[in-house]
């Protein structure tokens, strides 16, 4: 996965890790909608 990663151009790899930091950030903010009222032990658990 490194190696095909790092074969491709400057320009492809900036694109594909914004698109999957988006996604990630998607992600966790969708869980506002998903979730309306959150457990306060996950919440705990999401700090650390």
């Amino acid at each position: 996965m490194l190696e095909f990663f790092s074969g491709l151009s400057p320009v492809t790899q900036t694109l594909l890790a914004t698109l999957f930091t988006w996604g990630v950030t998607a992600l966790g903010a969708a869980l506002v909608y998903v979730t309306p009222t959150m457990n306060r032990k996950l919440l705990d658990c999401m700090l650390g």
